[in-house]
């Protein structure tokens, strides 16, 4: 296995080398990846997660590369995202150095890896999704905009879309999502997605 690592930070290629006992290349900018099935990529979305997600859609997607991809703010979104756009692996850039001796393992024998906890947080997610018995009616303790915004959310607009069409500004759509999740009882934009799919 050779393993490329992208990251912008040589703090993080510093931490890697104190975590691994694997020699590696340390790659500032993304490149095209070479189509050597032995090598590994590792990439530190952090600060760059648009140009990660151009790169995986453009290079990974639907491609047997072996790509993994660790964020100093892992969040569940991000994860999926990464993972639709071809990611073998998503962790946390400070994760204890057996797992990162676990992913790089997996993903170098063609498998996957992910945070448990994150997995934990996502099934749970699936699961209120896939009762809606439990969800059906739940809307109807939203104000009439907190239901339009849901609604739009699930759609897929960003706040910003979301401030323009309904001509508030994006603090305010932050206010009503952090309400809708509190009503709800969602921990995110995921949740909000999955829980309309079934409401």
């Amino acid at each position: 296995m050779k393993l490329i690592v992208y990251s912008a930070s040589r703090s993080f290629d510093h931490f890697l080398q104190r975590q691994l006992d694997i020699a590696f290349e340390y790659r500032r900018d993304l490149q095209v990846p070479s189509d050597d099935p032995e090598q590994l990529y590792l990439i530190h979305v952090t600060g760059r997660e648009l140009e990660c997600n151009e790169w995986l859609l453009k290079h990974v997607s639907g491609k047997p590369l072996r790509v993994g991809v660790c964020s100093d703010r892992p969040s569940i979104h991000e994860m999926l995202e990464c993972v639709r756009l071809g990611a073998k692996a998503y962790c946390n850039s400070h994760m204890a150095t057996l797992h990162y001796q676990q992913m790089l393992q997996l993903v170098a024998n063609g498998q996957s890896w992910f945070p448990p906890q994150m997995l934990d947080e996502t099934f749970k997610l699936a699961q209120q999704a896939a009762n809606p018995e439990e969800n059906h009616g739940q809307l109807e303790i939203l104000t009439t905009r907190e239901k339009d915004i849901a609604l739009a959310v699930g759609k897929g607009k960003s706040n910003r879309q979301i401030a323009d069409l309904y001509d508030i500004s994006e603090p305010t759509v932050k206010r009503h999502l952090t309400n809708i999740f509190k009503k709800l009882q969602l921990k995110d934009r995921v949740g909000l997605v999955l829980y309309l799919k079934q409401a």
